[in-house]
This record gives structure tokens, sequence and C-alpha cells, in this order.
């Protein structure tokens, strides 16, 4: 645990609805925190030393959890259970999670907490998916010994992250097609100027591909659809999926399979923690107000 008020000596002034407790998270969680510090009193839990007290607000991170068990806490010294909600939170708290969570919503429901899903919000949505198309450009430039100018590519899914990926990969002179279910993001796809399939013709599309980025969280590739690819592909995993299968069959069939989900995390994590900063800050001041 650390704290990151910016100024010790605001403290003794500070009542406990200026208190935010940041638990679990990677650096887009630290960077969050040292960006409300300049307004609020702010404490960390990383798993070392437990501060005391309680908090009118608990910030959980983007993902909530990896693993459904334990708070997301790559940075932390051991796991975090979501006991630790309750354990801190002030009568009537509010807690910010960064998406849907059914162990975090339960202790909010059963603590009579309120949960707030700060990911829910369009703007920090929009944010975050360009943050993430621009890490995904930068893997894929230099992932290789070839170029993304004049390359066939093919992007699976048409939200908002992959659509943004398409962007900027066809101002790099790629040839792009998205492959998509929907017929709404297909024609959308059309209209932006990018050649667009039905997922029906996944194999097709992949075995003329140099780069083959996923963005659906489903499994959409089965065996079938590897063999189709050619040697030297590379296989760019965006969504939640776990590895596996596709590590496997990708090193089976000479495809250069890689695994980068939250790239904001990774990439750009004082920019992306500060989003998420933003977010929070409005909401709680609009919280305020109400109460």
């Amino acid at each position: 645990m650390q704290s990151v008020s910016a100024d010790p000596l605001r403290r003794q002034f500070l009542t406990m609805k200026d208190r935010f407790l940041f638990i679990g998270g990677d650096k887009r969680m630290e960077y969050a925190a040292d960006f409300l510090s300049k307004k609020y009193f702010v404490d960390m839990v990383n798993g070392a030393d437990m501060p005391e007290g309680k908090y009118e607000y608990i910030v959980l991170p983007l993902p909530v959890s990896r693993d459904g068990v334990y708070i997301n806490a790559p940075l932390s010294e051991t796991p975090l259970p979501f006991q630790l909600i309750s354990q801190y939170a002030a009568e009537h708290a509010t807690v910010f999670c960064g998406g849907a969570n059914k162990s975090a919503e339960d202790i909010c429901r059963t603590n009579g907490l309120r949960f707030v899903n700060y990911f829910s919000d369009e703007p920090l949505t929009l944010k975050n998916a360009a943050l993430t198309a621009e890490s995904a450009a930068a893997i894929l430039a230099n992932c290789n010994d070839s170029s993304v100018f004049g390359a066939d590519i093919a992007i699976t899914g048409g939200g908002r992250v992959a659509v943004y990926t398409a962007r900027l990969l066809k101002a790099f002179g790629a040839s792009v097609t998205i492959c998509a279910r929907s017929i709404e993001q297909r024609t959308k796809a059309e209209l932006d100027g990018f050649y667009a399939v039905d997922t029906e013709e996944l194999s097709a599309i992949c075995s003329k591909a140099d780069f083959i980025v996923n963005t659906v969280p489903t499994e959409l590739f089965d065996e079938s659809t590897f063999t189709c690819m050619k040697r030297g592909t590379v296989y760019l995993e965006l969504a939640t999926l776990p590895p596996e299968p596709y590590k496997s069959r990708s090193e089976q069939y000479g495809v250069q399979y890689i695994y980068a989900p939250g790239l904001p995390g990774k990439y750009s994590p004082k920019t992306a923690g500060e989003l998420i900063a933003e977010t929070i800050l409005a909401e709680a001041e609009k919280l305020s107000k109400v109460n």
C-alpha cells in the first residue's frame, strides 16, 4: 500500500468524502491515483501494508478481475480478494468498477454500496479503443521483417477496437478486410471504405492474410481455419480470450502468435490512467452534488 496524496498537509482538512482507495490494477491505476491525488486523499492497496480506516470511494481496476476469483492486481505481492471492498468501504460508499463484475456487484448489493461501472462511459471506451488501436498498429509494424504497408490484413469483429485499428492500418497503406457476423457492422465497414465479409468466409480471408487481428472475445478460429493460414502469418490477439488453444495451433501451423490484451495498460498507461481518473472524477463530483 502507498499513499499518493500530493500534499500531506491537506490530509487534516479532508473528510471521509474526500478519500479514495484504489485496490489492485496495473500502471494505469497508479497514474489514475496520482491524477486524483492532486485534489483528494488517495491510498492504494497492492498487497503489502494495508491501510486503516474507511473510504467513501473504492476504485477497482480495468479489467476488474482476470480469473473471477480475485481482483486484478498484477503489481500486488499477494492475491487481493473481493472482500476488501466491504472491509474498506464507508457506509453508502461508491465502488467504481472497470466493467461489469458479479462479485463486486453482489458485495455492493449486500452492503448497501453504490456500484458504478466507469467503463460504461462512452467517451472513455472510445478513447481506450483508440489507444488500443495505436498500440496494435505499433506491434504489427515491428513484429517481423515484413511491412504493414502493402500487406493484406484481416480483422475480426466490427466494434470500436476493430474499426479504429482498421483505420490506422489502412492509413499505413495496408489492404484491410473486416470479418464480422453483424450485417450492420459490415455495412459500416464498407461505408468506411473497407472490404467486409461474414464470418462464414473467415477461412478464405485468413488464407490470404499476412496479418490477422482478432477483437472478438469468443472462439471464432477452429483448427481448420489455422490450416488455411500461410506460414509466417502473424496472429494478434486483442480480445480477452485465453492463449490456448490458439497459441498451440499457431505453433503447429507456422503462424506467429502474439497475445496482447490490455494494451493501453502496457503501452500508454499514463494517458489511459488519466482518462480513467477524469471519468471517475466527473462521476464522483456529480454524485457529491446529489448527496
